[in-house]
């Protein structure tokens, strides 16, 4: 069972606890009702956030493969295609150059250069290939 299922799965068991005894524990905590059914729903929130963060960044993804699904179905002349699709490997090859040459030059890189070059060799090299085989 991966991470986020069994957060959300604690979040909703705590919740229906809250809920279904939360005229109980208002009176043993010496609280109103009230305050114990917002605490379970703060708690509830709080645990799933990461799951309704996640859903988001999986919509977003689909929006734009739809909209690189779209592009492709549009019939462009042969030169707008080929500049199309020299756009991310152009930026790969000079952001690898720009590396290499720090590299050789001994320029000091930083923690936001390295992130750089490893999204883009985890771009090309990490799941790219998986996705293009529908494997994700």
């Amino acid at each position: 069972m991966s991470v986020i299922p069994a957060v959300v799965a604690v979040a909703g068991l705590i919740g229906d606890l809250l809920q279904k005894r939360k005229v109980e524990l208002a009176r043993q905590v010496g609280v109103s009702e009230e305050t114990v059914t917002e605490l379970g729903k703060s708690i509830g929130d709080y645990l799933s956030r990461d799951e309704r963060a996640l859903a988001a960044v999986m919509a977003e993804i689909d929006k734009a493969r739809g909209h690189d699904t779209a592009m492709n179905a549009v019939n462009m002349p042969p030169l707008v295609d080929l500049l199309r699709g020299l756009v991310r490997p152009v930026i790969t090859f000079a952001a690898f150059g720009w590396y290499v040459g720090a590299r050789i030059l001994d320029v000091p890189l930083g923690a936001e250069d390295y992130a750089m070059v490893g999204g883009i060799l985890a771009f090309w090299f990490g799941f790219r290939p998986f996705e293009k085989k529908g494997g994700l």
